[in-house]
């Protein structure tokens, strides 16, 4: 087994038990649907991330991984003005 199939392996289970743990832990179908997108945005993600990884060059994945870094910080200082507070 090569290591791209691996990853995709470990992703799989990953992501399946984090769908488990949703639908068996949130009881409003509101927060299911939510939790659920969240898994599926970060699944294609990953998915995506391992792909550039081995089918792409190293110049645009860590582009990709710059990227995804200023998206994570600039929601970690923008919470609350993209999503409103209290």
């Amino acid at each position: 087994m090569n290591t791209q199939a691996l990853l995709y392996y470990i992703g799989a289970f990953i992501f399946a038990g984090l769908s488990v743990l949703t639908f068996l832990q949130l009881h409003d179908a509101k927060y299911q649907i939510e939790a659920g997108t969240f898994i599926i945005i970060a699944a294609l993600i990953y998915y995506g991330m391992v792909t550039l990884f081995f089918k792409g060059s190293r110049k645009t994945f860590l582009i990709a991984n710059a990227l995804l870094a200023v998206l994570a910080l600039g929601g970690i200082f923008f919470n609350s003005l993209l999503f409103g507070g209290h």
